[in-house]
């Protein structure tokens, strides 16, 4: 989409810049959700989220846009990667409470069922939505082979992404020739990579503002921990 597949720059730009808040953010997160709750501080990443998968949708092919929307978005992530399962630990203990038994066992078994199967469905309808918009997978060649490659491609009738004296090689010699794909599949790639995100994210914050726990759990806890000294005392 940015036109700079294999450039030896981009992917990297992404990673890291669009990736520290991973990095960093790790430090501010529990102090704020201690201040505004886990519940809100959920909720609140997700609109972040929302916020810069928004500027990389309206912006796909301008690198300083999607790096500035990225970062955002990451910020928005912070509560997802650190927060989240302290609050799923609070909806365990509140099952405790009310039942009389843990779960602990069976909701990970099956939060983790889902991550496994929603994987490989996610990737099938990507894999779905990319063939049906026409999308031309890269080309690879050698440096011997190269220049005949991106003959081939040209008498194809596409062109490829980054002129060929700016293809670097990877490790093992090997060149990467991505083309320019056709309007629908740039904008099926644009949707699957950020669009998608900004739906996902207005989804969790309608099913995260049912789930109130966190504002009595502590009561709950003791009671729990009081009903547990009673048993071991019997």
């Amino acid at each position: 989409m940015l036109g700079t597949y294999a450039d030896g720059i981009t992917q990297t730009l992404i990673n890291v810049i669009g990736g520290i808040p991973m990095g960093i953010g790790v430090f501010a997160v529990w102090p704020i959700a201690k201040r505004i709750g886990k519940h809100n501080i959920s909720i609140l990443g997700m609109a972040i989220i929302i916020i810069g998968t928004s500027i990389c949708w309206m912006f796909p092919t301008n690198m300083t846009m999607m790096l500035v929307g990225q970062f955002i978005k990451n910020i928005g992530c912070l509560p997802s990667a650190y927060v989240f399962m302290a609050l799923f630990a609070d909806v365990l203990d509140h099952l405790e409470w009310k039942q009389g038994f843990r779960c602990d066992g069976l909701a990970m078994s099956i939060y983790s069922t889902i991550g496994v199967v929603l994987s490989g469905i996610s990737l099938g309808i990507i894999n779905t939505v990319l063939n049906a918009t026409g999308y031309v997978k890269p080309f690879t060649a050698t440096a011997d082979t190269l220049t005949s490659v991106v003959e081939q491609i040209s008498g194809l009738g596409y062109s490829i992404q980054v002129a060929i004296n700016e293809l670097k090689p990877t490790l093992d010699g090997i060149y990467t020739l991505a083309v320019n794909q056709n309007d629908l599949t740039n904008s099926a790639l644009t949707f699957l990579f950020v669009g998608f995100d900004v739906f996902a994210s207005f989804a969790c914050i309608i099913l995260l503002s049912f789930v109130n726990v966190e504002k009595d759990i502590a009561t709950k806890q003791k009671e729990i921990k009081a009903r547990n000294n009673e048993k071991a005392n019997i």
